[in-house]
């Protein structure tokens, strides 16, 4: 993936609604292009969070913008994941994530936690020039109109901001994507709740039957019926991050929560009867646990940018991810660097429909596909007891037990559409494809006679 340091011969001033992965990545992309970004977000700096697994994908672009070096300082690289049997711990079978596999994708699987990704953006973000305001909030937002197009936001201040364009990354419950969409946001139960809990190393370490887990170099999963548990090391294996998913309300643990990560759970609430006890000890060990639902919009959201084309959604606001996937936080920086990449190239302001439609076209299909993805894997390893659940721990172990080239061929297949991906060569793409003829077409329109079809002329450029 080349390093996009081009500078737009036009810039513009961008408001972008929430401090996250996808809303400050995207304040140092756009940044490192010229424009003039400020990013508002309503928590701090220190809010609650959890791990992320880093596929290749993702870490390819963070390699990028920092170094090998600093991102191995906060970072574990994964070299498998083994699947037990929740209720007795029992080992079924392993994924080893190969090194062969690894280098055809041009990045690392990594384990990181959210605050590490945080402050690596943040850090990006305000060193490339971008201004990031915490404890602020938005209250509303104003659509521009056809006389001033701007759209403006007003803070819980009372203060009112102003810019070119407007990018909504404020998760899942955003309030700008109902302004996109002219509607209120139409949401359903999706049948799991997400509980989330960290602990610290030094206590795991203390425990015989932990210890191996916060020392691996693995991203463990424990399966059960309705019930599934994964965890792996995080800040570099300084503390052990986990998620509990439960199921439609038959594993014991009624529904609950909201579809937000602000809410804190207390850890004794949470069932854990059907786990096995080296799992129960190490979620008793978390503080608190956070808790979010996962929703469904029956309806889709079909558009990502306003009726005026100068509020554009981003990351959760735009494609919700699943709670407690695998690649969320890939698919926002993913999102960002492509509409970076666009406006890197903007020359005039009627460029700016052409690149957000872009935008949108080149990210919602996969958006769509790698969420289905994570439901898929998610589903799998919370089957009930019975004949699917057993003919999936027999190919688990037959996958154990009788690895060779031909399995590893076919596990590539399998990931390379997602961990091969490269958002910076998408939007290049485009742009070589399409972006840059209309924009030559807008500039040169004496490139075609079209009062006399007998002569065309055609540019060397």
């Amino acid at each position: 993936m080349p390093q996009v340091d081009r500078s737009a011969a036009l810039t513009l001033d961008f408001l972008v609604i929430g401090g996250g992965i996808g809303g400050l990545a995207v304040a140092y992309v756009l940044s490192k292009a010229g424009h003039r970004v400020r990013v508002l977000e309503r928590r701090d700096l220190n809010a609650p969070g959890g791990g992320h697994r880093v596929p290749p994908n993702m870490s390819k672009i963070l390699r990028q913008w920092i170094g090998e070096e600093e991102l191995m300082k906060v970072s574990t690289r994964c070299v498998g994941t083994p699947f037990h049997h929740l209720r007795t711990g029992d080992l079924v079978g392993y994924l080893h994530w190969k090194p062969a596999v690894m280098a055809e994708t041009g990045g690392d699987f990594l384990l990181m936690h959210h605050d590490d990704i945080i402050r690596i953006l943040y850090k990006l973000a305000t060193g490339a020039g971008a201004r990031v305001d915490f404890n602020t909030e938005v209250v509303s937002i104003q659509q521009g109109s056809d006389s001033i197009p701007n759209p403006s936001v007003t803070l819980a201040n009372g203060e009112v901001l102003t810019a070119d364009m407007l990018i909504g990354a404020d998760g899942y419950r955003s309030i700008a994507r109902e302004v996109v969409l002219e509607d209120e946001d139409m949401v359903k139960p999706g049948g799991m709740t997400l509980y989330t809990g960290v602990v610290k190393a030094e206590d795991m370490l203390k425990d015989p039957e932990l210890r191996p887990y916060v020392l691996s170099d693995e991203w463990a999963i424990w399966m059960g019926p309705h019930r599934s548990v994964c965890g792996h090391p995080v800040r570099a294996k300084k503390e052990y991050f986990f998620h509990v998913y439960s199921w439609y309300n038959k594993d014991g643990q009624e529904q609950g929560g909201e579809e937000s990560w602000d809410e804190l759970f207390p850890t004794e609430k949470l069932n854990i009867e059907g786990h096995g006890p080296k799992v129960q000890r190490l979620i008793k060990m978390a503080p608190h646990l956070i808790r979010t639902r996962f929703m469904t919009r029956p309806g889709g959201i079909d558009d990502w940018v306003d009726a005026t084309g100068r509020i554009v959604l981003l990351g959760d606001a735009a494609h919700p991810s699943f709670p407690g996937g695998s690649h969320p936080a890939s698919m926002a920086i993913e999102d960002a660097v492509v509409f970076g990449s666009l406006f890197s190239h903007l020359r005039m302001m009627d460029q700016i429909g052409s690149f957000t439609s872009a935008y949108q076209e080149l990210r919602q299909r996969r958006c769509e596909l790698v969420k289905l993805a994570d439901i898929a894997n998610a589903q799998m390893v919370a089957m009930p007891d019975g004949p699917q659940a057993e003919a999936r721990d027999e190919d688990m172990r037959r996958r154990k037990d009788e690895w060779d080239e031909g399995t590893l061929k076919a596990q590539f297949e399998e990931i390379a559409e997602i961990f091969l991906y490269d958002a910076g060569d998408a939007a290049e793409e485009w742009w070589v494809n399409w972006g840059r003829f209309s924009q030559t077409a807008r500039e040169q329109p004496h490139l075609v006679n079209f009062g006399n079809f007998a002569t065309v002329t055609v540019s060397e450029d």
